[in-house]
């Protein structure tokens, strides 16, 4: 079995590539820097089974985040299309930034209508629409706050932000009062979700998942997590911020119920992971 992945590099391809190890021939194909010509493209989607859709641009101008989620996808559905296996399947790892989160009252479920704030979320949803329009099969995963060991602290996700500001011993600095709550998914979990996604229901196909924890957590608990693990932990309100209040979780109880996933990793154990992860590279 052939299996490419796009964005292999960063924080969830790399994890995704030490799972695929033993499931076949693994291809890869960056889109971080620039997008890839018709040669390139085509060497990666040539007899390739199954392609994890991961590459993506979350950081810099509206331009650039909208160009790296929009034109490479649209890119790569051409080249699968035009020299791909007719049978290639795509698995997507698109965001919860697609949806709206102003007047979040309850989970959300993905009948719930995209309504993106962000560049990001605008560029997430657009690739949706193309690879739901392909013809091509494909499963696309909604992805709540992804963290853990690996991910680039002020980039992705608060959690390794704040472990690693409080191994250099640096203040935790948040943003309002710190009730505001955001859904939290260990690493390990998304990729078992990827994994489920791409082999174990290969008939699966047109579907749409939330992959996230489905709980709200406060970013004072979150603080106060790190408190148990790390003593003498600062912590600095910023008042001021726009958008503090806001809070929001998903509901994965659809895939759930297609696959029998669960996050299994406790949010107490993946703090203590991440501070662990950061300790090391002090």
């Amino acid at each position: 079995m052939r299996i490419g992945v796009t964005g292999a590099s960063g924080f969830i391809g790399t994890h995704l590539l030490s799972a695929l190890k033993n499931r076949g021939e693994v291809v890869t194909l960056s889109l971080r820097k620039e997008l890839p010509g018709k040669k390139e493209l085509k060497q990666f989607v040539a007899d390739t089974d199954l392609i994890f859709h991961l590459g993506a641009v979350n950081r810099g101008a509206d331009e650039e985040v909208l160009t790296g989620n929009i034109l490479s996808t649209s890119r790569l559905l051409e080249s699968i299309a035009n020299d791909g296996k007719p049978s290639a399947r795509i698995i997507f790892a698109s965001s919860a930034q697609v949806y709206s989160w102003v007047n979040c009252k309850a989970s959300i479920r993905e009948t719930r209508r995209t309504n993106p704030d962000t560049a990001y979320g605008i560029g997430k949803q657009s690739a949706e629409n193309l690879i739901s329009n392909s013809g091509i099969p494909f499963v696309i995963l909604r992805m709540s706050n992804v963290y853990g060991p690996g991910c680039r602290p002020n980039y992705n996700s608060v959690i390794p932000t704040l472990c690693n500001r409080v191994i250099k011993d640096l203040p935790l600095v948040i943003s309002g009062d710190g009730k505001q709550c955001r859904d939290f998914v260990y690493i390990e979990d998304v990729v078992q979700a990827f994994m489920l996604a791409g082999f174990e229901s290969v008939t699966d196909s047109g579907k749409i998942y939330n992959v996230s924890s489905g709980k709200m957590v406060s970013l004072k608990q979150i603080v106060k997590l790190i408190g148990r693990f790390h003593k003498n932990t600062k912590v600095e309100f910023l008042m001021d911020k726009k958008n503090s209040e806001i809070s929001y979780c998903c509901d994965p109880s659809k895939f759930s119920k297609k696959y029998g996933w669960r996050p299994r990793v406790s949010l107490a154990k993946g703090i203590e992971q991440n501070l662990s992860y950061f300790r090391g590279r002090k």
